[in-house]
């Protein structure tokens, strides 16, 4: 059995969405300073590092973090190298060749994970999900989808966000920031646990894919 820990470090100097603010640590208590132990205070956004979407993110009825089913969190998950040479982004088409035979979770690989996730700086050239391609998911009875970079969303539609409402809209959960670097294409035993936090339309989310656990 492997283990695959597909989460991004949460640290000061991280990638993040470029209207949005880094994290900051500070501490609290230290060692060196005469108290008994080492506590620190992390100031982080609800969408920092490897976090989920919940639907509330855009749809203002939706499910907060809290009330999402662990199952949908726990169990087979379907990687989908969607790697191009030209960094298409993933839509229809591709969709329905990936093949997805009633995968309810599914994480698209693509040149994000070698190319930018890793880098400080926020790259514009990021591959993501089209409007027509989240459709097809939601058609195809995905329940929760991820992609390797920042948003799934494609930077030629951040005026109005039209994957992120199709997909909120139809309650799928958005994984974003899955760090898919060296994952074979395969199905996977994925586990997704959330930081329960109360109310909120995002959460980081420690992610790791089993390889080799048998399940039914």
């Amino acid at each position: 059995m492997i283990i695959h820990d597909i989460s991004i470090d949460v640290e000061e100097d991280m990638i993040y969405w470029w209207e949005g603010k880094k994290p900051e640590m500070r501490s609290v208590f230290r060692i060196a300073d005469g108290a008994p132990s080492e506590v620190t205070r992390w100031l982080i956004g609800s969408h920092t590092g490897t976090h989920i979407d919940a639907p509330r993110h855009f749809i203002p009825d939706g499910d907060t973090v809290e009330k999402l089913p662990l199952e949908t969190f726990i169990g087979p998950a379907r990687v989908v190298d969607a790697t191009t040479d030209d960094d298409a982004p993933i839509d229809a088409a591709m969709v329905a060749q990936a093949k997805l035979d009633g995968a309810t979770r599914v994480l698209f690989k693509t040149s994000n994970s070698e190319k930018r996730l890793t880098k400080k700086e926020f790259d514009h050239s990021y591959v993501a999900i089209t409007e027509d391609g989240a459709r097809a998911l939601v058609d195809a009875g995905v329940r929760f989808v991820a992609i390797d970079y920042v948003t799934i969303e494609d930077r030629h539609q951040c005026d109005e966000w039209p994957t992120h409402h199709v997909l909120c809209g139809a309650g799928v959960v958005i994984l974003e920031g899955a760090n898919l670097r060296g994952i074979a294409d395969g199905t996977y035993f994925m586990c997704c646990l959330p930081t329960k936090l109360k109310g909120s339309e995002g959460a980081p989310a420690r992610t790791v894919l089993i390889e080799g656990l048998e399940y039914r």
